[in-house]
């Protein structure tokens, strides 16, 4: 099978709740999950090892305990990555796993810890690209045309403060950033739906939705698409702004998993 794992950087789960996305809900239904960490690079690494979001709830792939979608053995979970759906083997990490198997791995990514080595890491094509949906996508899609089987990856980063899309009209009234807060947090304003960042955040996923088209129409109906974010965000609740700091909110994320052919995914 093909993997491509959409990350919409940021995007808290009630946010794509929310947003008006008739592409990702011709497909499934998102799940409310809980992201293995609350910023940027520590929940990419994961990823790329085959530690996902997690639900509690009994659900194949949604739960890695009940049935892991894709493992990384001899290292890391190797007990829990033993009957995945794809499992390959790598000292290094998934991608490089999927690489040495055959697979032809792609990459584009916004957020600035993507000019890392350590995150690109086995990707045979990677572009840092900034904020740039278009652009990512095209990428994908030039590199990954006539590959036998892919694992294809994005880091979009319109979900992210200050939440810039094509077209956008107006910024961000909101500075949604947690080094601006005070310490210790004090509650203050608005909250959560009723701030500007929680609307502009909205608006940013509803624009990665309509760009889904041009993604999925180019791909083989057997890929198997991952969607999910790798943290949520604070909009003020309990006086808490931005991510990378320990709120129930900056854990909780959207993830959807389902094949471009609507075939169920075996178990």
């Amino acid at each position: 099978m093909n993997v491509l794992l959409l990350v919409y950087d940021s995007c808290r789960y009630d946010v794509l709740c929310a947003a008006r996305t008739p592409v990702l809900d011709s497909y499934c239904r998102v799940e409310r999950a809980h992201s293995p960490a609350n910023f940027t690079y520590p929940a990419h690494q994961a990823f790329f090892v085959g530690i996902l979001p997690h639900v509690p709830e009994d659900l194949p792939y949604y739960n890695r305990f009940r049935k892991q979608l894709l493992g990384l053995a001899a290292v890391g979970e190797g007990q829990v990555a033993k009957d995945a759906l794809l499992k390959v083997s790598s000292p290094w990490n998934l991608v490089q796993g999927l690489k040495e198997a055959g697979y032809r791995t792609v990459g584009a990514g916004a957020a600035n810890w993507f000019r890392q080595d350590s995150l690109t890491f086995g990707f045979e094509r990677f572009l840092f690209t900034g904020t740039d949906a278009q652009r990512q996508i095209s990428f994908l899609i030039e590199n990954l045309q006539g590959a036998e089987k892919f694992f294809g990856f994005i880091n979009f980063g319109e979900t992210h403060a200050p939440y810039s899309f094509a077209g956008k009209a107006e910024p961000c009234r909101d500075r949604v950033l947690a080094r601006l807060m005070r310490w210790p947090p004090v509650p203050s304003g608005p909250v959560g739906a009723a701030t500007c960042g929680f609307r502009c955040q909205v608006a940013a996923a509803e624009f990665l939705d309509s760009h889904l088209p041009a993604l999925f129409a180019a791909l083989p109906g057997d890929t198997v698409v991952i969607l999910t974010a790798d943290h949520g965000e604070c909009f003020g609740e309990d006086g808490y702004w931005g991510h990378g700091v320990h709120h129930p909110l900056v854990y909780e994320v959207p993830l959807a998993i389902f094949r471009l052919d609507r075939t169920p995914l075996s178990t």
